[in-house]
C-alpha cells in the first residue's frame, strides 16, 4: 500500500480499479484525470492488480491511496477479490470504477464479494476488433465484461468507435458515454528551439524528418511504416525516420532485420522509449501512426498540440481525431501511407506549419484536459448522485 492522505470532509470516496499502473496510454489517462479530480468532491483510491509502476508512484505523489494486488501467481490471484472486497467494506465508497478489461472483472467481483450497493461503472480503453487478436485468458475476459456490462450503472469508453464495436460484440446497459482522451496544452506545446537541437543530432542534414511514436507490437504498423519510408526515399533520398517507443531499440532483432531487408540503412533511427516526447515531436516534419487497430491514440493528440502535422490510418477514432489537420490513409497499405506522407512534404513549410497550428487549435477546441477532466466529474457526479436518490426513495 502506497501514499494516502486525510479526506476532505465532504468528499466521497471514489475507488479505481485498474488492471496496470505501467506507462501505457490508458494508466497516464487516468493519472491525469486524478491530478485535475476535484479532491473537496471526490477522494480517489486507486487499486492496481499488478504493481504500482512508473504510474502509481506518480499518482502517490498526489496524497492518493495506491494498494497493488501483485497478481502474479495463483494464490494471489486467487486472494485478490477477497482484498478487495475488505478494502470496499472498509471504505464504504461512493463509486467504483474499473478501468481496463481486467479492472473491470475484479472491480465487479469484489464489490458483490464486499455485498457493497455501490454504483459500479466499467472504463474501455480499447477497440474491439475481435478475439482473435487476443490471448486465450483475455477473451473469456472480454466476454465476461460483455456478460457483467448489464450490471454495470455505467460504462465510459474513450473512443465512439470503441463503442460501437463493444456494442456489437454485446456489451450493453445504462449510462454508456464516450469520453475521449484529453492532452495537457502546456506539457505538449511546441518546443521550437528544443525540437531543432534534437533535430540537429538525430537527423543532421535531412531536410525531411518523419516521425514515428508507438511501442513495437504488430497493430502498431512497423512494417507497413518501413515499407512507406522506402517509397518516401525515391521522392525524397534525404529523409529521415525516426522511431520511438517501448521495443524499439537496435536490440528489437525483428525490427533491425526488416531495416536490413528493406535497405534503409542510415535513413532510420530507432531511439526506444523517451520522456521529451513533445520536443520529438517538435523535431518531425510529420508524425506518423500507421496503426493496424486503435480506440484513441494518444501520441496523435500529442503530437496535434505540438503543432506537428500527422498521417494516420483509418482505424478507430484517428479520423476524426486529425479531422481536415492532417492526412488519413488506409491500413495496412503502405503505398497509400506513402502517398500521405509525399502529400505533407511536397506541401511548403509555411503550408505545413498552417496545418499544424490548425492541428492544435483542434485539440484545443475538442480535447483539453481540463474540459476532458471536468466531463468525467460530470459523469461520476450522475452515478453518485443517482445512488443517493435511488437510496433516499428506498428509505
Amino acid at each position: 500500500m502506497v501514499g494516502g492522505a486525510m479526506r476532505h470532509p465532504t468528499a466521497r470516496p471514489i475507488l479505481f480499479v485498474t488492471t496496470t499502473l505501467g506507462t501505457g496510454g490508458a494508466e497516464r489517462m487516468l493519472l491525469k484525470i486524478l491530478q485535475r479530480l476535484d479532491r473537496e468532491r471526490f477522494e480517489p483510491v486507486v487499486v492496481s492488480l499488478l504493481d504500482e509502476g512508473t504510474t502509481g508512484q506518480q499518482i502517490s505523489t498526489l496524497g492518493i491511496r495506491v494498494v497493488c494486488l501483485r497478481m502474479d501467481g495463483p494464490s494471489r490471484i486467487a486472494a485478490a477479490p477477497f482484498v478487495l472486497a475488505r478494502l470496499i467494506r472498509r471504505y464504504d465508497f461512493a463509486l467504483i470504477q474499473g478501468w481496463m478489461y481486467h479492472g473491470n472483472l475484479l472491480a465487479w467481483m469484489g464489490k458483490f464479494l464486499a455485498l457493497s450497493d455501490a454504483p459500479l461503472s466499467f472504463g474501455i480503453r480499447q477497440s474491439l476488433y475481435g478475439l482473435a487478436r487476443e490471448r486465450v485468458n483475455t477473451r473469456w475476459v472480454i466476454r465476461a465484461n460483455a456478460w457483467l456490462s448489464g450490471r454495470a450503472q455505467g460504462c465510459v469508453f474513450n473512443s465512439r468507435f470503441s463503442l460501437e464495436t463493444h456494442r456489437e460484440f454485446g456489451f450493453r446497459g445504462r449510462n454508456m458515454q464516450v469520453i475521449p482522451n484529453g492532452f495537457d496544452l502546456e506539457a505538449f506545446a511546441p518546443r521550437p528551439r528544443e525540437g531543432a537541437v534534437l533535430r540537429a543530432n538525430l537527423a543532421s542534414g535531412s531536410r525531411h524528418v518523419i516521425g514515428m511514436i508507438a511501442r513495437f507490437h504488430p497493430v502498431k504498423g512497423h512494417s507497413d511504416f518501413l515499407k512507406a519510408a522506402v517509397m518516401v526515399l525515391k521522392r525524397f533520398p534525404d529523409a529521415k525516420f525516426l522511431l520511438a517507443g517501448t521495443g524499439v531499440t537496435y536490440e528489437n532483432t525483428q525490427l533491425v532485420r526488416w531495416i536490413e531487408e528493406l535497405g534503409l540503412g542510415q535513413s532510420v533511427s530507432l531511439l526506444g522509449e523517451r520522456s521529451d516526447v513533445a520536443e520529438l515531436n517538435s523535431a518531425f516534419d510529420i508524425s506518423c501512426l500507421p496503426s493496424l487497430a486503435e480506440a484513441f491514440p494518444n501520441v496523435v493528440g500529442e503530437a496535434m498540440a505540438c503543432e506537428t502535422p500527422c498521417v494516420v490510418t483509418d482505424v478507430g477514432d484517428c479520423a476524426e481525431i486529425v479531422g481536415n489537420a492532417g492526412r488519413v490513409a488506409h491500413p495496412g497499405d503502405p503505398e497509400s501511407l506513402a502517398m500521405s506522407m509525399l502529400g505533407l512534404l511536397e506541401s511548403t513549410p509555411s503550408e505545413r506549419a498552417a496545418l499544424g497550428r490548425a492541428a492544435r487549435h483542434r485539440v484545443v477546441d475538442h480535447f483539453d484536459m481540463t474540459f476532458i477532466a471536468r466531463r468525467y466529474q460530470e459523469y461520476f457526479s450522475v452515478l453518485t448522485e443517482a445512488d443517493e436518490t435511488k437510496k433516499e426513495i428506498e428509505q
